[in-house]
């Protein structure tokens, strides 16, 4: 028998019997829901029945101590602590956990709402959260839960390491932070403490400890059998460590729980996590859970947290679906996310049923209100402590550094495949560098997943390289990588190719027209091979394809040193005619021949304006009959790459963003280039080309960008006109 259930119907309790844990596993799937689905009903007020008898007279059995009567009811509760317990109400079933049954009923809180000691309430939410540990135990799983803040987490997650040591034999928990405030006495060892000294005073299960001191108790006393000194009890332990100096202190030894407090502040915690877990199997067997549980806090230090939500599956954390990926209700699978509408007072209705229809209602409101008196950074900080969604969680909270407003503008451009593309893969014969189409998909999630099998993601190109293109035409940018196959790092290799706006001279049957044809991002790819030297050959493959002279970033200098082997220099961009580097003063010391070196704070502090000013910029207008704008086309529409737009979107300081990089300093690269050199210009009797710019964002400029701009000119309409925007940067 594999399970035996306490099971509460039609008024009298029984048992129910699982022979086998897939029985038992299935039945609790069917049972899982989410908050404001699991309908409670009158059933509900059983839950913490036990609490209620002992709020109302002040002791939980009036039989006489230890008297037969006395004994079963305490064995029973015991086996409802140990078991969890089945409620049938008229329409549904109900599970409570062992360790959620425990603590309604047997282990108080303060409750904040009332100010005082008291047994925690019944809600949803917590019932869920409790449900979803049981399954990730029974499919031999880790709990990762991203939680709204004031869901009394620290108080359940401490009934359930006292439940395993105050009735499991040789149970070892663990808890630790990122600061040892969080779990001392003045954190969550408080709440074991209240907890301990409750339940020996007030039960039959009276434990003691030896030793019995902060951040270590084990369950044994000392006794003299036969006049011999030995420890009697369960020899369970609770113990606790800070991870403040260094990220694996106290992992060693069996643990068959780990609980990682405000795991929503612990930047090392995915460190903790991969050296504790052999302590937490025997073979290929899993003994013992990981949880980490918390709200998101400062941006830099919640990585892990972040990585074990969204990418459940490939860090062994129980994966649920769910609807709260972002604002758009998309399906996604994460963790367990709580967001701030369920279990939010007073939109509980008496059973403890979260009114979600209501409280999003209320939470829309409210954010209106915060709309108008905050500014704009304090706004998103707020939204983020009580997300409604994944996304929000983990927003940028400062001002945002590139403008929001029109990238996702431009993302919905490129949804509604305004940009016309292909997938390419490059290669070699005897006639030269030749073009196919392949079925690999570029990698299309960030941060990539560090344990992404394939990395190697494909060339998108939204227009081929023209015919026989002076060198010049185009320039190209590379953010290198320094390895091959990695499982531990999410930096990916990154080029842009950009073509320079050309002035075009064309012959027609009417005689010659002179227009501009913009610049534009013509092609990209992010990835990284295996084997460095393939990532090295792709690269080269796509600057020789366009004739690219190319920026590298020579803090890696591996692929300078492939293109000098390959005598292929020539297209390397010399570090003396990287000219925005000469205009700032940097790289005075840096003796590479090739490249620029980032400093860091050279593309924070600089290079991120080159990029900024590229989306901004008014590259055509349409006036009106006053010479008054009507609307104007945006910079930002020659970027047809949506994963370079989800980087600038997400960035903050400290991000690794390697397509951003790239592009950054590509553009400061072409924009310093062009106010010096001017642009290219190509004399030509027809055009035909093979080229994907049908798009009507890779249009021809009307106006040559060289010619005086602003003068009022009626079109031939006689009304509405366009007028090029289009300026020689200085």
């Amino acid at each position: 028998m594999y399970k035996s259930i306490a099971t509460y119907k039609d008024g009298s309790w029984s048992e129910t019997y699982f022979k086998e844990k897939n029985d038992w596993v299935n039945y609790l799937l069917t049972l899982f829901k989410e908050p404001g689905q699991y309908e409670f009903d009158d059933t509900a007020l059983l839950f913490n029945e036990q609490a209620t008898i002992f709020n109302k007279q002040g002791f939980y059995c009036d039989k006489p101590f230890r008297s037969k009567d006395f004994n079963k009811y305490w064995e029973d509760q015991k086996h409802k602590c140990r078991e969890g317990v089945l409620y049938h109400s008229k329409k549904n079933v109900f599970y409570l956990t062992r360790d959620y049954y425990m603590w309604l009923n047997f282990l108080p809180i303060f409750d904040k709402e009332e100010k005082k000691y008291g047994f925690a309430k019944v809600r949803d939410a917590q019932y869920h959260m409790a449900l979803y540990e049981v399954l990730a135990e029974e499919h031999d799983k880790h709990v990762a839960i991203l939680k709204k803040r004031q869901i009394a987490s620290s108080y359940f997650h401490m009934a359930k390491l006292l439940n395993q040591f105050w009735f499991e034999e040789g149970s070892i928990c663990k808890i630790g932070a990122s600061l040892k405030d969080y779990i001392n006495d003045k954190g969550s060892w408080k709440f074991l403490d209240e907890y301990k000294t409750f339940l020996n005073e007030h039960t039959a299960w009276y434990r003691p400890c030896t030793p019995e001191k902060v951040l270590l108790w084990e369950q044994k006393i000392e006794v003299r059998i036969n006049n011999r000194k030995t420890n009697k009890g369960l020899k369970s332990k609770i113990q606790g460590a800070s991870f403040e100096k260094n990220a694996t202190t106290g992992v060693g030894g069996p643990c068959t729980f780990f609980f990682h407090e405000e795991a929503g502040i612990a930047p090392k915690m995915d460190q903790t996590y991969e050296y504790i877990r052999p302590a937490m199997t025997s073979g290929m067997i899993t003994t013992g859970m990981f949880i980490a549980a918390g709200s998101v806090g400062d941006l830099q230090q919640c990585n892990p947290l972040k990585e074990f939500i969204l990418n459940p599956q490939a860090n062994d954390i129980y994966a649920v679906e769910t609807d709260l990926m972002d604002d758009k209700g998309g399906i996604g699978i994460a963790g367990l996310f709580i967001p701030e509408q369920w279990s939010m007072p007073p939109f509980i209705d008496e059973y403890g049923n979260s009114l979600v229809k209501e409280s999003l209602k209320a939470i829309k409101k409210e954010r209106g209100q915060w709309q108008k008196d905050l500014a704009p950074e304090q706004f998103q900080l707020r939204i983020s402590q009580k997300p409604i969604n994944i996304a929000e969680a983990f927003a940028y909270r400062k001002a945002a550094v590139f403008p929001q407003g029109i990238i996702a503008e431009q993302q919905k451009r490129i949804e509604d495949k305004t940009y016309a593309y292909e997938f390419i893969e490059l290669d070699r014969d005897s006639k030269g560098i030749i073009a196919k189409k392949t079925k690999k998909l570029p990698i299309t999630t960030f941060p990539v997943k560090k344990k992404l099998e394939d990395k190697t993601g494909c060339l998108i190109v939204w227009e081929r390289p023209i015919d026989n293109p002076d060198f010049g035409t185009y320039y190209a940018s590379i953010d290198p990588v320094s390895e091959g196959k990695t499982t531990t790092s999410d930096s990916l290799c990154s080029i842009f190719v950009y073509k320079n706006p050309i002035e075009i001279t064309r012959d027609t049957p009417d005689g010659q027209e002179t227009f501009v044809e913009k610049d534009k991002i013509v092609a990209a790819w992010c990835g990284r091979f295996d084997d460095i030297n393939k990532t090295h050959e792709r690269l080269e493959l796509i600057i020789e394809w366009y004739k690219a002279w190319t920026i590298v970033e020579n803090n890696i200098s591996l692929f300078i040193q492939h293109m000098i082997a390959k005598r292929k220099q020539k297209y390397l961009v010399p570090k003396q005619q990287v000219l925005f580097l000469k205009d700032l003063g940097s790289n005075a010391n840096v003796f590479a021949e090739y490249g620029w070196k980032n400093t860091g704070t050279l593309f924070k502090n600089h290079l991120i304006s080159y990029a900024i000013e590229f989306l901004r910029e008014a590259i055509d207008e349409e006036l009106d009959d006053n010479g008054e704008v009507i609307s104007q086309t945006l910079g930002i529409e020659r970027i047809p790459d949506k994963m370079l737009l989800t980087e600038m979107s997400q960035y903050y300081p400290g991000l690794n963003v390697d397509r951003l990089v790239a592009f950054s300093a590509l553009i400061a690269f072409a924009r310093v280039q062009q106010s010096n050199r001017g642009y290219v210009k190509r004399k030509e009797s027809d055009k035909s080309s093979n080229n994907l710019d049908n798009s009507r964002n890779l249009y021809k400029l009307t106006m040559s960008p060289f010619k005086n701009i602003g003068r009022g000119k009626r079109g031939s309409n006689g009304g509405k006109f366009k007028k090029s925007a289009f300026k020689n940067i200085k």
